[in-house]
């Protein structure tokens, strides 16, 4: 199967969405809202892996800097 341009983006996108989901659920201690977003990037992440579409990890595209 080809994946095409339209399809990884819009993978990307859910991820993208999931991730921020589960990050302003997490703020609020929102447990039911948690487990949607975990679900959401599940489902998504895996996916990505069929389809063969590379996600980067949050914060990849930043320099790590250690002390």
């Amino acid at each position: 199967m080809t994946v095409t341009q339209e399809t990884a983006e819009a993978l990307i996108a859910r991820i993208v969405q999931a991730r921020t989901r589960l990050a302003e659920a997490a703020a609020t201690a929102d447990l039911p809202g948690i487990a949607a977003s975990l679900d959401e990037l599940e489902h998504a992440h895996g996916q990505a892996r069929e389809l063969g579409v590379e996600i980067a990890r949050p914060g990849a595209d930043r320099e790590e800097t250690r002390p």
